[in-house]
């Protein structure tokens, strides 16, 4: 993945204005900020495909550089860039039929990590032992199973969402969609997740382990 080292204090919108004008030092500060955030969208989207992600990174910022020109500095860069990455990753699904379930190269969650998702009210309490360490990587494997499982309208408002934080406004922009939409779509999202692990049996083991503090 192409990395720059290149930082400034100028906005993404400053940057872009720049890079518009011909100044090349715009499209690194811009690429530098946003390349980690949108190459981990771009592997979510891919089901964890790392040489697909790969190659939707490249066709992504080679987009920009030749859309800048329609680039409107009073719009968010941010979200400006994953309407693209976005509409990038959904063609090629669409065109491919990609619908694999492969394994993860990359969890979408950290196994010591469970803050984005939260709201499914899966682990409770303070003090964490030893045994609800194991479950929480049980947990993390069966998260990142499942959202593979969501179909891509789905997966990509909760990967928007939970996982690179962005407002319902934002996913709304980027996606196109009603706002209400998009927040019916992450609560489905949520729902099936948590109705598919529950089928697995995972809560009932987990109140045992509770239980038994």
């Amino acid at each position: 993945m192409i990395s720059f080292l290149f930082k400034s204090s100028m906005s993404d919108e400053e940057a872009m204005v720049k890079f518009q004008k011909g100044d090349p030092y715009g499209f690194n500060a811009v690429l530098d900020r946003h390349n980690e955030s949108l190459y981990r969208f771009l592997l979510r989207m891919m089901s964890g495909n790392s040489a697909q992600a790969e190659d939707l990174f490249q066709d992504v910022f080679l987009k920009v550089i030749e859309k800048k020109k329609d680039y409107n500095s009073k719009m968010s860069f941010k979200t400006w860039l994953f309407t693209i990455a976005r509409n990038t990753a959904v063609d090629f699904i669409r065109k491919e039929s990609y619908r694999k379930h492969n394994s993860l190269d990359e969890p979408a969650f950290a196994a010591d990590d469970f803050s984005n998702v939260s709201k499914l009210d899966l682990v409770k309490g303070k003090n964490v032992t030893q045994d609800q360490l194991i479950y929480k990587k049980e947990l993390n494997a069966l998260l990142n199973e499942k959202l593979n499982e969501l179909n891509e309208e789905f997966r990509e408002v909760f990967i928007l969402k939970e996982i690179e934080g962005l407002k319902f406004r934002e996913i709304a922009d980027i996606t196109d969609s009603p706002l209400s939409t998009v927040k019916s779509r992450m609560r489905y999202a949520l729902q099936k997740m948590k109705d598919e692990i529950e089928k697995t049996g995972f809560f009932e083991s987990l109140n045992k382990v509770n239980e038994a503090l």
